[in-house]
């Protein structure tokens, strides 16, 4: 997790907001809570971190680790359900794609795209133009 201890003071503050069971006695027990928590969460990965907390507010979990676990696993799955979703969809979107261009190559469609040319065949098509022109000149006069 980047900066643990900025994420579990605002996850404090969030909990705090939605009135879920954060009692300290005074300052010190809340920055032993802090410490603790960012000490055993430290490893987490930012954007499961952020699911889990949605998922422990949204829930109104009471927060202690048991819980933090529990929402961190489920976070991973969702973060894992997620990544697959967009692979498909892209794959998907890529076979489409592939199958659009096939189609119009079998009809013999000239609305296919054209490879990007290279510098060195740009100039090429350019001489030859410059050449032709000068031969039509020529035989013109």
């Amino acid at each position: 997790m980047e900066r643990p201890y900025e994420q579990i003071r605002r996850m404090v503050k969030l909990f705090e907001y939605n009135r879920l069971k954060l009692r300290f006695r005074n300052e010190d027990e809340r920055a032993r809570f802090i410490d603790g928590w960012a000490e055993r969460f430290c490893e987490t990965d930012d954007a499961e971190w952020n699911i889990a907390v949605t998922i422990m507010t949204a829930r109104r979990r009471e927060p202690n680790f048991y819980n933090m676990e529990k929402a961190l696993r489920e976070a991973q799955g969702i973060r894992r359900e997620r990544i697959l979703e967009k692979k498909r969809r892209e794959n998907d979107q890529a076979n489409t794609t592939n199958a659009q261009k096939r189609a119009l190559q079998k009809q013999g469609s000239s609305n296919l795209q054209p490879t990007p040319k290279t510098p060195y065949e740009i100039a090429q098509e350019a001489l030859l133009r410059y050449e032709r022109r000068g031969r039509k000149v020529k035989i013109q006069l």
